[in-house]
This record gives C-alpha cells, sequence and structure tokens, in this order.
C-alpha cells in the first residue's frame, strides 16, 4: 500500500483484522485511490468511447463520481505469464445506490471489460506454507523474480495434486492463501462460468488448471435466504459441472449457515475449524442431493410471514393440485377442516391418506369423516368419504378400496412427504401389496385429476418439488400445481443444542427437581433401548417417583387400560394431568398440542435412527413456544439403500443387487421377463430414490443437519455449557454415573422381559395369525405374540431362551440365515428363492417394485459371499493373521469390487485414507474378514495370541467357533426343509424324476468325459453317484470364429456335480461370456476347488 493514511489503515484493518489476511499478501495487492486514480483501474476499456478530447463521458463522470472520495483497489496477476493484470476490484468508501435493486453496490469493476480471475501475489513465506500443506517441495528453480508473481501460479498449475479453492470475492481468496491453501477468487458466483458461442465453458484463465484433473473445492458464501440459495446452487451446478467435464473432481465446502464468508468463519472460529469445514467437505455430486429438499416451484399465492397462522384463502376453481407450504405450527390443517366443511356441504367425498394409523383417526375426527376402521359403528356410514392409512389402499382390505369409486372427490394428504415416504418404503402391511397400492394410487390420482370436479391437496412444512413432481407424474395430462407459500417465524424457540445425551439428561433431571413440566422425545420404545420411551419412564420414575409420568408410544397408545390409550385425537386433555410426558415417533406429525401454560421445556433426545424432517416436526409438536432442548448424535444410524446421497446411484445400487439376485434365479431354472417385471412404475422409484438420497445425506451430517433446519425455520440457536448450568447443584450426578445408571435400569427390565418372553406359552399357528392381526392388545398378549414369532422363527421353543431374545433384537435370524444357506441348508436356497420370487410376482400380478424385491432375496448376497471366498474363514480350522493368503486374496477382491459389495451385501470399505505422514492408510486384511464375519454371519475369529519378539510380534487370531444355540437353530431349520421338500413332492401330481441321476448338459462345446468313457456335450452325461466327484475330462473345440484354437484336456476334482452345472450354464450365458470362460481354461490340466471359485468370481463380477 502506498501511504499510511488514516483510510489506509482503515481499510488494511478490514483485511488482516475482518478477514484473517496475512499483511504481506495485503500489501502486495491492495492500495488506496481516490480522486482520478480509480478512473484508470475502472475506465481502461478500449470499448469506452472517450470524447474527442480523450476525456470520459459525462454520463460515466456522473455514475462513477462517488469513486473519487477513495476507496481500496486490489488486482491480482495473469496466472500463467505472471504479470500484473490491470483487471480488480474497487470498494468505494462512498457508494452508489442501485436504483433497481435499491441497494448499495459494494464492489465496482472494470467497465466493459471482461471478467477475470483474482490470483493474488503471494511472500515466498506463504509460497512456502502451501507447499508444506499439500508435501510439494519449493525448489530454488521455482521461484522467479522476473515474475510479479515470482512463479507462484505457474507452480500451481505444473503440480495438478494442489488442489485449489474457488471462493468469492479478493479478501476471502487472501483469506484462504493466509493459511496455506491454494486459492482463486471470482468476482460472484458466476464469476467462472461463461459462454463462447453460446456454449458454456469455463473462464479462460480457470482452464489452465483443469488440464491435469485437478481436485477443485467451492468455498463459496452460505446464506439462509432461500432464494439466494437456489442462486448459488445454480452456479455451482453449472460451474462444478464443467469442471467435471475436464475429469476434475469437485468438492463443496459448508459450514454454519448464520456465518456467511468463509474469511467471517476463519476469523470467527479459527484456522482449525475451517480445515476440520474442508475435511468433510461434500462430492458435487453428494451435493447436487441437496436440491431435493427445495421447492422451487413458483408461488401462486404467498401469505403474509409476519402473522403465525395462514388465515383464510380460496383457491381457484380451476386448480386441480393445490400445494400449501407453511411453517409448522401455522394452521394448515385448520385450513384443510374449512376445505372438507365445504365439500361436505356442496355433496363431495373426502379421502384422506396418511402414513400412521392414529393420525389417520385423529385427522378423521378434525375433518368430521369417518376412520375406515369405524365405518361400521358410524352413523354416516363413510357418506362424507373417509380416512385410511396407505397399507389399505387395496380391494382385499378393510376399506374395500376401488380407485374408480372416487371420481370428483378431494384427495388429502396432509404431511405429504413422510406419507409418500411411507407408501414408498414402509415396512408395514404396505410391503406386502405395494405394487397393487401403486396402482391403485395412480389410478386415484388419475382419476381425480381428470375429472371434472376432482382436486388433490398436498401440504406439508416441508413441501418439496419431489412430492409434487411424483403426483404430477402418475397423471397422463398437463397439471400445474398451485402453490401457496408461507414463510416466517414470528414465534421463534430458543434451542440449545447439547454435545452430550447424559449431560443433557442431568440437566433435564435438575429441572424437574426445580418443579419444571417436560415434554421429552426419544427414538424408540422397546425395552431394550437405553433411550426408548420404557427405559427412560422407569429411569425418571426412580428418580422423582412422586411425579406422574406418562409414556406415548405405539404400545400404550394401543394398549387397553393404559392412560396413553387412545390419546392421539385427544392429547391436550390427557396431557394435562402429568408432570412427565415421554413420547416415540407416535408422535410426529399431523398431531397437535395446543395445550398452554402446562409444559415449560420441551426435551429431544435424537438417536439417528428417524430423519432430519421428522425430528424437527416432533419438537413442534407442542405448539406454544416454550424453550427447546435437542441432543443428536453426530451421525445417522437408518441409512437407505446403499446409504448414497445420490438419487443415480441409489437406482443402479438396487439394480446391481437385482441383477445378483436374478443371477442366482437363474441357476435355479427359474426364468421370466426380468426386465418388463422390474420395470413397474420408474417414476414411484424414482421418486423412492429422490427421498432416499436426502434421507441418506441428513443421517451423514445428523448433528450439524438438524442444527441447520432449526436456524433455517429461524429459531434462536445456542451451544449448551453444562458446567455453567450445573453450578450449584449439589445432586449433579455427572455423564459417568447416569450412563451406569441408565445401563443397570435398562438391564434390570430387560432382562425380565427376556425371561417372560421364554416363559411365555406358545401359541399356535391360528392363535399368533390373530393376534398379529389385533391393532389394540394387551401386555401378555404381545409377549405370547413375540413367543410365537420367535418359535415360529427358529424352529422349536426349546432355543427361545432369554440369550435368543437378545440376539434376536440384534439381527440375528438374518446373519444366522445366511450362514444356513451358506452351509447346512445350501441344497435349500434354490427353493427358497423360487418360492420368495414366485409369491413376490403373484402379489404383483406378476410386476416387482424393485426396493422390495431386493429385500426379499438373500441368493445374491450368498453368491457374492461364495465368491469372495468367506465359507473358507470359518471352514478352515486354523490360526489367522495379515499374512494369510485368503485374507490377502480377499482384501484385495475387497477393494477391487468395493462398489458392487456395497450395493449387493451393504458393507463399505475405506481404501482412500491416507494417514498424517501422507502414505495410504489401508484396512488390514483382518480387519476386512472380520467385518464380513460379523456383519453378515454374526461370527468372527477367536481371540488374539501374540507371538515373536518383543517389539516383532504378531497377532495369531483363533478359528471361528459356532455357537451351540446356532447350530441347534440349523438342525430345526434344515428338519422344517426337509418336511417342507417331502410335502410338496408329496403334493406333486407330476412323476419325480430319478433323484439318482443329475443331468449335465453341453459345457460349451466342450468334450467331455466321464470315467473314461467320452460323451460329446451335444447330448447330456451323467453323474450315477451324486455324493461321488467323478473327474472329466474336456477338450478345446474349434472356436465360434473358425480360427483354430489350441487343443487341451484337463481333469475337473473336487466339484460337485452340481458346481459342473453351474459351469456349463456359465458357458451359455452369451457368445461373450462363454469366450472368456473358455479363455480361462486355454492350458489348465485341471479344474481344482481353487479354480472353480476363481472362475464363478469373475463370471459374478463381470455380470456389473
Amino acid at each position: 500500500m502506498s501511504s499510511q493514511s488514516p483510510r489506509h489503515q482503515q481499510y488494511q484493518r478490514e483485511w488482516i483484522d475482518g478477514s484473517a489476511v496475512d499483511k504481506d499478501i495485503a500489501d502486495l495487492n491492495v492500495q488506496w485511490s481516490e480522486g482520478q486514480s480509480p478512473y484508470e483501474h475502472l475506465c481502461y476499456s478500449q470499448s469506452i468511447r472517450r470524447l474527442n478530447s480523450g476525456r470520459l463521458p459525462a454520463w460515466i463522470l456522473k455514475r462513477y463520481r462517488h469513486i473519487e472520495a477513495g476507496g481500496w483497489w486490489c488486482s491480482g496477476v495473469e496466472p500463467e505469464t505472471g504479470n500484473s493484470s490491470d483487471w480488480g476490484c474497487f470498494k468505494p468508501d462512498a457508494p452508489r445506490i442501485d436504483s433497481k435493486k435499491g441497494k448499495y453496490i459494494k464492489y465496482e469493476h472494470p467497465l466493459k471489460t471482461p471478467s477475470e480471475l483474482f490470483a493474488l501475489r503471494v511472500p515466498l513465506h506463504i509460497w512456502k506454507m502451501v507447499g508444506r500443506r499439500y508435501n510439494v517441495p519449493v525448489l530454488s528453480l521455482d521461484i522467479d523474480h522476473t515474475r510479479d508473481d515470482l512463479g507462484f501460479w505457474r507452480w500451481v498449475i505444473d503440480h495438478p495434486e494442489i488442489p485449489i479453492i474457488l471462493t468469492e470475492g479478493a479478501k476471502k481468496t487472501g483469506a484462504l492463501l493466509s493459511l496455506g491453501f491454494a486459492a482463486i477468487g471470482v468476482p460472484g458466483i458466476w464469476g467462472a462460468y461463461c459462454k463462447n458461442d453460446g456454449n458454456p465453458c469455463l473462464l479462460p484463465q480457470l482452464e489452465c488448471f483443469t488440464n491435469k484433473e485437478r481436485d477443485f473445492y467451492f468455498a463459496f458464501d452460505q446464506d439462509e435466504k432461500r432464494k439466494t440459495r437456489r442462486a448459488n446452487r445454480k452456479a455451482v451446478w453449472s460451474t462444478a459441472s464443467l469442471l467435471q467435464d475436464r475429469k476434475c473432481d469437485v468438492k463443496i465446502i459448508q459450514w454454519e449457515p448464520t456465518i456467511k464468508g468463509v474469511d467471517d468463519l476463519i476469523v470467527s472460529k479459527g484456522e482449525k475449524h475451517f480445515i476440520k469445514s474442508y475435511s468433510k467437505a461434500m462430492p458435487f455430486e453428494d451435493w447436487q442431493s441437496n436440491y431435493l429438499l427445495e421447492l422451487n416451484y413458483p408461488a401462486s399465492l404467498r401469505l403474509d410471514s409476519s402473522t403465525k397462522y395462514i388465515g383464510d384463502f380460496a383457491p381457484p376453481k380451476s386448480a386441480k393440485l393445490i400445494c400449501l407450504k407453511a411453517p409448522k405450527g401455522s394452521g394448515k390443517t385448520e385450513w384443510l377442516v374449512k376445505i372438507c366443511a365445504e365439500a361436505q356441504r356442496e355433496g363431495r367425498k373426502v379421502l384422506v391418506l396418511t402414513h400412521r394409523r392414529q393420525l389417520g383417526k385423529a385427522l378423521c375426527d378434525r375433518f368430521g369423516i369417518d376412520y375406515v376402521e369405524e365405518i361400521g359403528q358410524s352413523e354416516t356410514k363413510g357418506v362424507f368419504g373417509f380416512g385410511l392409512c396407505f397399507d389399505s389402499l387395496r380391494l382385499n382390505s378393510q376399506a374395500r378400496f376401488d380407485p374408480e369409486d372416487w371420481e370428483n372427490c378431494l384427495v388429502i394428504l396432509d404431511e405429504c412427504e413422510q406419507s409418500i415416504w411411507h407408501l414408498l418404503d414402509a415396512n408395514t402391511e404396505v410391503a406386502k401389496h405395494r405394487v397393487k397400492i401403486l396402482r391403485n394410487f395412480q389410478q386415484l390420482i388419475q382419476n381425480v385429476l381428470s375429472s371434472e370436479e376432482g382436486k388433490v391437496y398436498l401440504s406439508d412444512a416441508d413441501l418439496s418439488d419431489v412430492s409434487i413432481d411424483y403426483i404430477k407424474s402418475l397423471v397422463d395430462l398437463p397439471i400445474e400445481p398451485w402453490i401457496v407459500v408461507k414463510e416466517g417465524n414470528p414465534d421463534p424457540w430458543n434451542v440449545t443444542v447439547w454435545s452430550d445425551e447424559k449431560e443433557m439428561l442431568d440437566i433435564l433431571i435438575s429441572r424437574i427437581r426445580k418443579g419444571e413440566k417436560v415434554l421429552i422425545f426419544v427414538d424408540g420404545q422397546k425395552t431394550k433401548s437405553t433411550w426408548g420411551t420404557q427405559n427412560i419412564e422407569a429411569y425418571l420414575q426412580h428418580e422423582s417417583p412422586e411425579l406422574k409420568s406418562l409414556r406415548i408410544d405405539a404400545e400404550s397408545v394401543s394398549t387397553p387400560g393404559h392412560p396413553a390409550y387412545d390419546c392421539i385425537d385427544k392429547l391436550d386433555e390427557t396431557l394435562k394431568d402429568f408432570n412427565i410426558a415421554i413420547a416415540s415417533p407416535t408422535i410426529e406429525t399431523g398431531v397437535s398440542i395446543d395445550l398452554k401454560g402446562h409444559f415449560t421445556s420441551v426435551w429431544d433426545f435424537a438417536q439417528g435412527v428417524i430423519p432430519v424432517p421428522s425430528v424437527l416436526q416432533r419438537m413442534a409438536r407442542l405448539r406454544e413456544p416454550v424453550p427447546r432442548h435437542v441432543w443428536a448424535k453426530s451421525y445417522g444410524l437408518g441409512r437407505i439403500g446403499n446409504n448414497s446421497i445420490s438419487p443415480r446411484r441409489l437406482i443402479k445400487g438396487q439394480d446391481n443387487k437385482f441383477k445378483s439376485h436374478i443371477a442366482q434365479l437363474a441357476q435355479a431354472d427359474f426364468n421370466f421377463d426380468w426386465e418388463s417385471a422390474s420395470s413397474f412404475q420408474p417414476q414411484a422409484l424414482k421418486t423412492w430414490a429422490k427421498m432416499a438420497g436426502r434421507i441418506n445425506l441428513g443421517m451423514v451430517r445428523y448433528r450439524h443437519e438438524i442444527v441447520r433446519a432449526l436456524v433455517a425455520e429461524g429459531h434462536i440457536v445456542a451451544e449448551g455449557d453444562y458446567e455453567s448450568e450445573m453450578v450449584g447443584e449439589d445432586e449433579a450426578k455427572g455423564k459417568e454415573l447416569i450412563k451406569e445408571e441408565l445401563k443397570e435400569c435398562r438391564d434390570i427390565n430387560y432382562q425380565a422381559q427376556r425371561q417372560a418372553i421364554a416363559e411365555e406359552a406358545t401359541p399356535d399357528s391360528t392363535r399368533l395369525k390373530s393376534l398379529q392381526e389385533k391393532q389394540v392388545k394387551t401386555e401378555a398378549e404381545r409377549l405370547e405374540q413375540r413367543k410365537g414369532e420367535l418359535v415360529e422363527r427358529y424352529g422349536s421353543p426349546d432355543v427361545v431362551t432369554p440369550s435368543l431374545v437378545e440376539l434376536d433384537d440384534k439381527g440375528e435370524y438374518s446373519k444366522a440365515q445366511l450362514h444356513y444357506y451358506l452351509t447346512e441348508g445350501e441344497e435349500f436356497l434354490n427353493e427358497r428363492e423360487k418360492s420368495r420370487m414366485e409369491h413376490l410376482l403373484e402379489l404383483g400380478d406378476q410386476e416387482l417394485f424393485l426396493p422390495d424385491a431386493n429385500k426379499g432375496m438373500i441368493g445374491g448376497k450368498l453368491a457374492f459371499l461364495k465368491m469372495l471366498g468367506i465359507p473358507k474363514l470359518f471352514e478352515l480350522h486354523c490360526e489367522w493373521t495379515n499374512d494369510s493368503q485368503e485374507l490377502i486374496d480377499l482384501s484385495i477382491k475387497t477393494s477391487q469390487f468395493k462398489t458392487q459389495i456395497k450395493d449387493v451385501l451393504g458393507l463399505s470399505f475405506n481404501f482412500d485414507r491416507v494417514g498424517k505422514d501422507g502414505q495410504p492408510r489401508f484396512p488390514s486384511p483382518v480387519s476386512i474378514a472380520q467385518r464380513y464375519l460379523r456383519e453378515c454371519l454374526g461370527l468372527s475369529f477367536g481371540d488374539a495370541v501374540q507371538r515373536g519378539a518383543r517389539g516383532n510380534q504378531q497377532r495369531f487370531y483363533q478359528p471361528v467357533a459356532v455357537p451351540q444355540l446356532r447350530q441347534q437353530i440349523f438342525e430345526n431349520w434344515k428338519q422344517r426343509d426337509l418336511e417342507r421338500r417331502a410335502a410338496k413332492l408329496a403334493s406333486s401330481s407330476a412323476a419325480a424324476p430319478d433323484s439318482s441321476k443329475v443331468k449335465n448338459g453341453d459345457l460349451g462345446g466342450v468334450t467331455v468325459s466321464v470315467n473314461s468313457v467320452p460323451v460329446n456335450s451335444t447330448g447330456n452325461i451323467e453323474y450315477l453317484n451324486n455324493h461321488v466327484y467323478q473327474p472329466a475330462v474336456y477338450q478345446e473345440p474349434v472356436s465360434v470364429s473358425g480360427d483354430s484354437e489350441k487343443s487341451c484336456t484337463f481333469h475337473a476334482e473336487e466339484i460337485s456335480p452340481t458346481e459342473f452345472e453351474q459351469l456349463r450354464r456359465i458357458s451359455e450365458e452369451s457368445s461373450e461370456k462363454g469366450h472368456i470362460f473358455r479363455s480361462m481354461l486355454m492350458g489348465v490340466k485341471k479344474i481344482t476347488r481353487l479354480l472353480y471359485d476363481q472362475i464363478m468370481t469373475e463370471f459374478a463380477f463381470a455380470s456389473f
């Protein structure tokens, strides 16, 4: 800078103190400019028509007169040449006003001049800091004193391993460079994007950095305004797409929406905080899923944001699809009450569709119509319409639903986002009939929207394009939604976010002792859950036995005699008698607690089980704006599909998984038109993927997303301080004691429940079915049902012990099932898979919804486990180390096929981790094997024994030991499967073929010899004894192309007739695969078990 005037010092403080820019960077790039000097920076373009005297025209002098008062000017260099750039940025001390926008124009750029980048000059110590950060040395040959940038940007261009951060403006660029990051500034969000002859392209100055697949990071401003976010998203999307076209990886850095610029973040939170945000930068493809949360349709009506309630308004008569997006507690349901009343006066029926039975009953009570279960006792008998859960949207349900009965009616989806997700993914009764229900729903929407008077109403505080797009996709006529939007939050909450759930519970107990009445939300209800409703209720009752508490969950509201029984539609009346209420997600959406002056605070323990929007929904059930307290896991647990947040990857994952299953079915001689069957309602699958993607996105940064959503809703969010809160609190327990007491409380109650289940009498099949169909049950009936389901699942009452109940709660069944069909039950796998698929096709009238089909099948998983060699891990009774060849082979396969493994098995392995020394940190072979054993099969290696000299010891893991209980279960299952097979054979009208002979056909045109008796493979060969592995001789024939291939003779050893048949089928898959298969056999003398496994692995992975 050229002067040390007070104004110079002012702007120096702005850069150095206000934006954390290194002083040398500021001195090299920024100068004070006033009087006529700013015109030289801003008006040098040859495109400006000057007067004959050379003076600027009057209109420019008038427009830019304010710059004469002075301001700071910043310009950088041309990256490739290192020469100073004429282009830059001027911040006037007295900015002018944009008459169109009514806002001050903070920055001025050269007039009639193409935009450029801010490639700032850096001092040598900053250059070396950049080199150290990216482990790229700065050599003396790199430094060129003839260049204004000393050669820094040439060095960056020549080292594509150095990532570049793109940010907005010069100061933010300087702040990042000051931390040792290679940063380039752009003049606004569209600064790196331009068009050449109408074609999108990158700014030429940026292209020189993209020639070698460099990583780019975006550090654009965070903003809470939806309009600004949408604009930013569009700009980032467009620019990042161009970078990806040039083979560059793109990531998006995000931080708290309350902090706007990256320089603000560095100043307020420090370097470490930014580095943490940088390390968690989101890949561009993942970031794209954020748009799935937005509503970008133009609003037909915007309501007053300063009022709490939406008030009265009427859609036009011509509106067919009416969509309402308004904050929680703003009166959306009350507005729908008026719509229903008007429909009844006009004689039109109303159909209310929900995702929860209790919610449906509550809504119908408010709308003045019957819920489907109550029509028999109703006086109106459904004449005004009725409400039902999506599970009943079928002819063979209690509703006897027929979409042809609902023309010219009103269809209402209150809380439509969660209702549609339930329709597409729930594991309730809807899962058994999803294809029929989806088909009925599409026909219903088509009938209603194509009829003269029919209308569809969508209402949700989180309404997005996804739901609207889905409804529109169900009709074959153009529908323009009529959208009402209300924003603003006139009654924000004071929200305290706690970093530890035990600390929050300690403070909650303290508040209860002081007389507060509290409403508590948790994720679960079961006794096994430490943070479930039952355990928290028991713990608080122990702490404050004199206070009345109420537990509200799926069991209590459907248990006769319980204080919470059937309370959802009368919560205000029920809750007023209790000091403490503890609720599960049973209270989540569509329920309003309007009780005032009773509860003093709301406490939410979010364990990561339910999606982010559901957490905010339940926190808003109490309409009174009392203080809220929330603790949330840093990451969520309830992820969908292959855990991806990209809809495209989610669909691809389902497709890969389905292909693995049908490959197994093909081995079982089950052939079908899979392409046609699995192409059912692609719009439903697409919507499922979009909703699953945004759920997964929320789970990745669960706590962050909850806080971000609270801030976006306008609430006042602060971090909790446990130490200051508990000052002077004599009875403070502390985290460790609370943890021990909670666990002890859980263990006592859980043990009692497990014992009760084990001792319960076993119901017969008729009684069990009756219990499963009952909506209202006593506690004794629930125990009886659980006992019956465990006996049915594991084969006999003898194995149902308290230990098995606990194992089952931890997912034992699915793991034991895979283990069984890998070993004892392998011979029954084909029958199981065929039976399951036949059932699915029957339920869907020969059509399938991919996510459901994949949930019901296991053949693809088993094929992968076999081809990875997992059975060897528990079949070989030997010690295991990281040097075991089988584990090394497994590690290599896992790394090579990690995407397919994630899709089919649901396991993710991180082979991209880098240590502090910059060296790759791959997972060890033992840890990889342990994950397969533990997460797929519920097994593990035995404890490790250390051997070797001190300092050079190695762990030797003992063989896998199969628990005795599981062996007993396998015996039950095998007996069951044998009985089923015998019953099926007995009932078959056709004579069964001779089971002592196994037919084997053509093996890709290869000549086969069995027991030294050659048989041409165009005919059949026979294994006369199934239990004896027969050697075979194969000879390679002339190739399909006519070129002669060498003949080779080899023997098949250690493989069974069934496996030989698999090889034959592989050779018939296609000419290409058959050729690959034959190529693998060239020069081979015999097929061993190892070669067979390699062949099967190659074939399986080739299908992807």
